[in-house]
């Protein structure tokens, strides 16, 4: 069985801390140098105290056409969800109203009569 380490709070103070003031580089220097297992467990405390200005940051460099590229997709995007919802309701209607002019002309098995229709505007189409 292995042992779980638990860190004091003024322990855990005391390594942000230390990141605070540029004795460690990074939250993985300060593990290393107090044999911290755990990959993120310093960066743990450093979140813990509000300190997420010592955590290393990602920042992406992109050109010009990479932000034009990105709102267009974006763009796109919106437009095919926008037609997917338009079709979705016209779906609702055409079955709607399908079921009405089953109903209005006493159809009773209206899966038999869409086949039936189906299968018409398939000669008709030949």
């Amino acid at each position: 069985m292995k042992d779980t380490i638990r860190y004091s709070e003024s322990f855990k103070q005391k390594v942000v801390s230390e990141l605070s003031k540029g004795k460690f580089p990074s939250p993985h220097e300060a593990s290393k140098a107090y044999g911290i297992a755990g990959s993120s467990t310093v960066r743990d405390w450093v979140k813990k105290y509000g300190r997420t200005d010592l955590l290393p940051r990602v920042i992406r460099v992109e050109s010009e056409n990479d932000r034009n590229e990105v709102e267009d997709l974006k763009r796109k995007i919106k437009e095919l969800e926008k037609t997917v919802t338009e079709l979705a309701v016209s779906e609702v209607m055409h079955k709607a109203y399908f079921d009405i002019v089953c109903d209005q002309n006493g159809i009773t098995d209206p899966v038999a009569m869409k086949k039936k229709v189906a299968a018409k505007l398939s000669r008709e189409s030949e």
